[in-house]
């Protein structure tokens, strides 16, 4: 049986990965002959079917990453009926995604789940979301049931063999890894190995993402512009929770948010570039915010060069921090809860600066600048825990290290 690496995705945008995890991928590309990304989408259940084929590469992935789209099981057991795949888990854990789940377990793949963002996660979101829960009750109480639901169907589907466990776990924040390797399932599997009632089998405490990019470029940072961060708004962590934004909250987003870096770059004298997601038309924000310099896939780049980032949430906020640049969260009611919520947790832990564009509020350019190069003073802690592990050694190098350790996997 041939070995296998690659990664398990279920999405219209299964190059997705590489965007996210750039630099792992590249050196994936270097240790290992192919590196496979199987996008299972054909079997997400609920969904309205469409026939998504095998397409070419794009141009942006190493040349010997391959993605494979089976559109049924039979073409799916055609490619794996004679290798042994090792692979990340990037599909999600909900309910359309459960023949997905099935599958992994009946073709016995081995799965890697990878958290190297820096970022909160929602797991630490519930109780906030529910305490300042004010409006759309039902859409909110609705989601939370279906949480449950998930979360429950999927224990009794593990703990019955139906579905698989995670082999590996790398995680970079420090406080998760603990309290895994000091849960009461781990400490009930010492004492009776043969119950394996954990999810993680095994959890590797790593640097994150920012460390690897960031640590060997922090040497090269300017202050020559503002950058924003921007989150999508037509994204399904804001649609799902919060409804789809009609047209004239759209449209009053936009008029804000443009007034408001207008005065931040008069205020600085300084340029303002937009970093799109990946996933954000960049039609309607172009139609929208086009008197601004817009880009795709080079935050990273444009962020070492900010003055300040202004952002509303986003997994980037962890290099923004790393590289202790002077950070603005930007609120915005029409934007919903679910992001307010994730803004105030980091202004509880690390007191960054919020600015509401509904209130709209007078700035002072000495007063902002004092109070924001003051605050990057409080991010030594979040780095520690969250960034930084106890070595020095690159994340990717760990990840592929141990990949090659477990599964004896050569290139």
């Amino acid at each position: 049986m041939k070995k296998i690496f690659g990664t398990l995705v279920a999405s219209e945008n299964p190059e997705g990965i590489f965007y996210i995890q750039e630099s792992l991928c590249k050196k994936i590309s270097k240790k290992f002959d192919e590196f496979f990304i199987i996008n299972l989408i054909n079997f997400n259940l609920f969904e309205k079917k469409k026939l998504y084929k095998n397409k070419d590469s794009n141009n942006l992935l190493p040349h010997n990453f391959k993605i494979i789209t089976p559109i049924n099981e039979e073409e799916l057991n055609k490619f794996l009926v004679d290798k042994n795949l090792v692979a990340f888990m990037e599909f999600g854990k909900n309910l359309n995604n459960f023949k997905i789940q099935f599958l992994v377990k009946k073709y016995n793949i081995r799965l890697i789940y990878l958290q190297n963002t820096g970022a909160i996660g929602n797991q630490y979101l519930g109780k906030n979301l529910l305490e300042h829960r004010k409006t759309k009750l039902f859409r909110f109480y609705f989601f939370r049931l279906k949480k449950i639901l998930t979360y429950f169907l999927l224990k009794v589907f593990i703990f019955s063999n139906l579905f698989p466990r995670i082999d590996i776990y790398f995680e970079s924040d420090r406080s998760i890894v603990d309290n895994c390797n000091n849960s009461l399932g781990k400490k009930i599997e010492k004492i009776f190995p043969f119950l394996k009632i954990c999810y993680f089998k095994k959890i590797v405490h790593i640097n994150a993402r920012s460390f690897d990019t960031l640590a060997k470029n922090k040497l090269n940072l300017s202050e020559d512009k503002i950058v924003f961060i921007d989150a999508n708004i037509a994204s399904a962590d804001i649609t799902f929770r919060e409804g789809k934004i009609d047209e004239q909250s759209k449209l009053e987003y936009f008029n804000q948010l443009s007034q408001f870096l207008l005065r931040l770059s008069n205020i600085f004298n300084k340029e303002i570039i937009i970093c799109l997601h990946p996933k954000t038309d960049w039609d309607m924000y172009k139609k929208y915010l086009g008197k601004f310099e817009l880009c795709k896939y080079q935050t990273s780049e444009n962020l070492k060069k900010a003055f300040i980032v202004v952002v509303h949430e986003s997994t980037i906020i962890a290099d923004a921090i790393f590289l202790k640049k002077k950070i603005i969260c930007l609120k915005s009611k029409i934007l919903g809860e679910y992001i307010s919520v994730r803004i105030n947790y980091y202004e509880k832990q690390l007191g960054i600066f919020s600015y509401s564009l509904e209130e709209n509020k007078e700035l002072n350019k000495n007063l902002l600048q004092t109070k924001l190069e003051n605050i990057t003073k409080n991010y030594d802690q979040y780095i520690n825990n969250k960034i930084v592990s106890e070595d020095h050694t690159f994340g990717e190098d760990k990840i592929i290290n141990t990949v090659r350790k477990e599964y004896i996997i050569n290139n």
